[in-house]
């Protein structure tokens, strides 16, 4: 009988306790990161417009879902003024959650010339890591015949977006979920192209295959195979380019 009540009473503390701790996030004391919903329909949501007095103040207000399980985040883009060609500077982004009044992240340094007409000033929504979070990303230059992203990728043990400059340094991705890989083509003059296929490793992409098409002066097109092998990209065959 002393067990039983024993036991009862160890159950009583901990009920109290586990109701104490699920109840510390409905007042703001401990942060709680939503696992991803598994919401295959989801696909993000930017919205963005111009706020009264946006032409004198270079602000662009827009708001993001990033994940069924978070609340939508507003950003607030802060635009330089207009350039020679009419294109304004992204100076900021300010990130806030729920309509709060201070920002919970400030992506400071970004420098990027937006070009007039632009939808939403060039800010796009991409699951680039495959975690289920929306992230967001802006194109900054062209490059190897291709484009070049600045990218910004939402952490859920940081509750913030976070730089990863490997994948900024990815021309042209294309992300593809179902294979958790990313493609890039590229070209470099007129003699050579390639097509990357990047995989993750933790948080960093790596390039795990490329395939190189060069032209001879003759005409012909051969192309080269690397793998990745022992942590090094070798060569692993070679043939004639396909009919494209």
């Amino acid at each position: 009988m002393r067990i039983v009540r024993r036991v009862a009473g160890i159950m009583s503390i901990a009920k109290y306790f586990l109701g104490s701790l699920l109840a510390l996030p409905m007042f703001g004391l401990v942060s709680v990161q939503a696992e991803p919903v598994g919401d295959e329909t989801f696909e993000g949501s930017l919205t963005c417009s111009a706020p009264a007095g946006a032409a004198e103040d270079g602000r662009l207000s827009c708001k993001a879902f990033i994940n069924p399980g978070l609340p939508e985040i507003d950003l607030a883009l802060v635009l330089q003024d207009k350039d020679a060609s009419g294109a304004r500077v992204l100076d900021r982004i300010e990130l806030r959650r729920g309509g709060n009044a201070a920002p919970f992240q400030v992506l400071k340094g970004i420098a990027l010339h937006v070009p007039a007409g632009v939808e939403k000033g060039g800010v796009e929504m991409v699951d680039v890591n495959f975690d289920g979070y929306f992230d967001l990303r802006m194109r900054r230059a062209n490059a190897d015949g291709g484009a070049l992203y600045q990218n910004w990728v939402w952490s859920k043990e940081q509750g913030a977006f976070i730089d990863i400059p490997e994948l900024d340094a990815i021309v042209s991705p294309e992300f593809y979920a179902e294979d958790q890989e990313i493609a890039s083509r590229w070209k470099r003059g007129a003699s050579e192209r390639g097509s990357d296929t990047y995989s993750y490793d933790g948080q960093i992409p790596l390039l795990v295959h490329r395939e190189i098409d060069q032209l001879s002066a003759g005409g012909a097109c051969g192309r080269i195979f690397y793998d990745r092998i022992d942590d090094e990209l070798k060569k692993t065959g070679s043939g004639a380019c396909d009919n494209e």
